[in-house]
């Protein structure tokens, strides 16, 4: 009996393909763009998505059609995966991830179950964290964790939550599947939170590639008129850990002290048009205590080009949780300068205070209000040299397509 087309790397998303709902996404689709763009030329990878159906409002369109050009140029394979809510949710709940990893299983062996060529399989992020006890002995050996972030970091009430991760991690290592460390910070806590040995981490880190340093195409968003000249940005999921509140706290604050602050979007979103509790908690605030600030609640890639805005002044990441965090590499990739960021999680290891930004403590307002001080204290020399010292520091320390072939490396030497 033939054996049926071999895939040596098998790559499971649940972000990232039909949309970009988080940093996540972004992070996603960039290691699958790099893994096609070092693995040998004859290696063939089967792409399998969590499905997400155009009704739903996590569905873009064209970042869709985009992830469909890329792997169309190298002859790729999709086989999508259910996981139980019609194809409206690419995350859900515990339920949603037991469905996603049984329907994977199955599509798994199905194609490998006694062939001689066993993939590798990549499973990106949290929903697929229970792969590991389902899969057969032979292919649970090739199976590479990837946790972007866990329940003890973003959700650490939900004990269902964190028991069910805690169990899945051990069951999986157990059984000889690998962990990938995305940060340094996320190494340290999944072997001390999570109790994964050491022996079974490897290191994939996160980082930039090549793309990220260029402009994106299309115009950035629109802004006030009052903020041409001069304005802060801080953008992300709109969720309570994001530190959003501490940010307008800390500008409620540099107000009452009577210097001038610029204009600030807050790009604080979600997927779709609807207005989420939090928003409005958050415009309520804007209004109320009479911030000059602007929010922004629809995701759009026009928010991103605003980082290479001339009028930019200063980026602001106030995360109170963060296993890696993007934005201020992206921000120094962009030549934005500087960036203010709080110390939690990856972060701490992205902005040197007073060399490459400036930092505070999570949780803390004042602390952040003193850092943006600093940070609009500057004049036009010294921005410029944080700058130029930014660049060339994430240049040096986070070349994500580096990091890729070093992966690759690994697993030739772990299939050996």
């Amino acid at each position: 009996m033939m054996a049926p087309e071999r895939f040596p790397i098998a790559v499971l998303m649940h972000d990232g393909f039909y949309g970009c709902g988080t940093g996540a996404g972004t992070s996603n689709r960039t290691l699958l763009q790099e893994l096609l763009a070092h693995s040998s030329p004859s290696t063939d990878i089967l792409v399998m998505p969590i499905r997400l159906d155009p009704s739903s409002s996590e569905y873009d369109e064209s970042w869709h059609a985009a992830t469909k050009a890329l792997l169309a140029q190298t002859g790729s394979v999709i086989e999508a995966l259910d996981n139980g809510t019609h194809g409206q949710l690419r995350f859900g709940g515990l339920e949603n991830f037991r469905r996603v990893v049984h329907d994977a299983s199955c599509r798994l062996h199905r194609r490998f179950a006694g062939t001689n060529g066993m993939p590798w399989i990549i499973a990106l992020d949290v929903p697929f964290l229970g792969l590991g006890s389902v899969l057969g002995p032979e292919l649970a050996k090739r199976l590479i964790l990837v946790p972007r972030s866990t329940a003890r970091i973003h959700a650490p009430g939900d004990l269902d939550r964190v028991a069910w991760e805690s169990a899945a991690l051990q069951e999986a290592t157990d059984r000889g599947a690998r962990v990938a460390a995305i940060s340094a910070f996320m190494r340290s806590h999944l072997q001390t939170d999570y109790s994964v040995d050491a022996r079974h981490i490897i290191d994939l880190p996160n980082g930039l590639v090549d793309a990220d340093w260029r402009q994106p195409a299309g115009q950035a968003l629109p802004l006030p008129p009052h903020a041409a000249d001069s304005f802060m940005l801080c953008m992300g999921r709109a969720t309570p850990y994001k530190g959003y509140d501490d940010v307008l706290d800390a500008l409620q604050y540099l107000k009452r002290q009577g210097g001038p602050v610029p204009h600030t979007v807050l790009a604080a979103v979600t997927d779709g048009p609807v207005v989420t509790d939090y928003q409005r908690h958050l415009a309520w605030r804007i209004q109320s205590e009479h911030l000059n600030v602007s929010l922004v609640t629809s995701f759009s890639p026009a928010i991103r080009a605003l980082l290479w805005h001339p009028a930019l002044c200063a980026v602001l990441v106030p995360s109170q949780a963060e296993p890696f965090g993007r934005i201020p590499i992206e921000a120094h990739a962009a030549g934005a300068a500087p960036v203010v960021t709080t110390t939690a999680g990856g972060l701490s290891d992205q902005v040197i205070d007073g060399v490459t930004g400036f930092t505070c403590d999570p949780h803390d307002p004042l602390g952040l209000a003193a850092a943006i001080h600093r940070a609009l204290s500057l004049d036009p020399e010294a921005r410029r040299e944080m700058r130029d010292r930014a660049g060339r520091d994430v240049r040096r320390r986070f070349d994500h397509s580096a990091a890729v072939r070093t992966f690759i490396k690994q697993l030739g030497r772990l299939g050996d």
